[in-house]
Parts: C-alpha cells; structure tokens; sequence
C-alpha cells in the first residue's frame, strides 16, 4: 500500500512538473497591450535613446551581403517584439534599420528565391507601417528559412515586456557590446 501512495505522489508531482514546464514554455496568451510603432518611435528615435545601437552599418550588412546574413538581421529585428524560449541576438526594429533593410533586400542579388524576396518584402512593408500583429509568424517564417530548430516564437511580447526586452538588449546592452 504504501509503494502504492509513493507512485501515487510521485504521478502526482511529475504532473505538477509537466504542467509547470508547459505554462512557461508553450503556453501563451495574447498580451492586452502592445508598443505601438508611434510609442517606440516617440519614447526612443526621437530622444535618440537608440543612436548607439541604430543603423544597419554597424553589423556589417549590405545588398551585397549573402542571404544567410540578411536572414539573421530580420530574425534578430523580431526578437525586440516576440516571445521565444531562446533568443541569441537583437537588432533594434528601428525606422532606419527598417528603411535599411528594405533598401537591402529589394536589392540584393542573393536572395534563394524571387517568391522568398518577394514574402520577405512582404515582411518590411507591413513593418514599414508599424504593422507588427504577425511579427511572431514573421520571425518563424525567416527562422524556418534558417532551419531553426530552437528559439521559435511563440506570441508577441506586451508593451511592458518590450520595453523591458528594449532597456535590456540596448540601453543597458551596449554597455556590455563595447566590451
């Protein structure tokens, strides 16, 4: 009998386990708020908060740069918007590096497929209008063509996680990047 409530207690806390393990890395809700383009735009271009960290110069992407490089820029401009188990890098979603990276891709030579090109520009329009609701589905788009097999987004982060993810990665973050 008392194998029997060990196993019954030990179900008992591997299901408790499974269930935490679950809400904090598959679960997801809809945030009830989230940083408009004219909020970040307001709160960090205009009092150039992000001048340090801004323009795609800086990591060494151009129109001639391969795919793979134009990839990970994306996929790194997402990061500043979506929820994901792993996240390795960060571009700020800037309307420069926006601007950039429409420039880059309508002219680059390199890209595998006009039908990717064109999707990928896709992306940056809705962008470029400060149309982030799908930027989950746009970084799994861009990280599917990377063959991830880690850090795929899950849902969009709140205003206040963003703000958080933006003091993090490059208010503070730069700190770090100069080192």
């Amino acid at each position: 009998m008392k194998k029997k409530a060990i196993i019954g207690s030990a179900l008992a806390l591997l299901a408790i386990a499974a269930y935490i393990i679950y809400q904090n890395q598959f679960a997801y809700s809809e945030p009830d708020e989230v940083l408009t383009q004219d909020e970040f735009v307001e709160t960090f271009e205009e009092t150039e908060a992000l001048e340090e960290v801004d323009g795609l110069d800086r990591v060494g992407v151009n129109g001639n740069s391969p795919e793979e490089k134009i990839l990970d820029v994306m996929h790194q401009m997402t990061h500043q918007k979506i929820v994901a188990n792993q996240k390795w890098g960060a571009i700020p979603m800037t309307t420069r590096n926006i601007e950039q990276i429409d420039l880059i891709v309508s002219s680059s030579p390199n890209i595998r497929t006009p039908e990717v090109k064109k999707q990928l520009l896709q992306i940056i329009a809705k962008w470029e209008r400060g149309d982030f609701s799908e930027a989950d589905k746009d970084h799994n788009y861009i990280w599917d063509l990377q063959n991830g097999t880690l850090g795929k987004a899950r849902g969009l982060l709140s205003k206040e996680e963003e703000l958080y993810f933006i003091d993090e990665w490059f208010i503070e973050g730069k700190a770090e990047e100069e080192k």
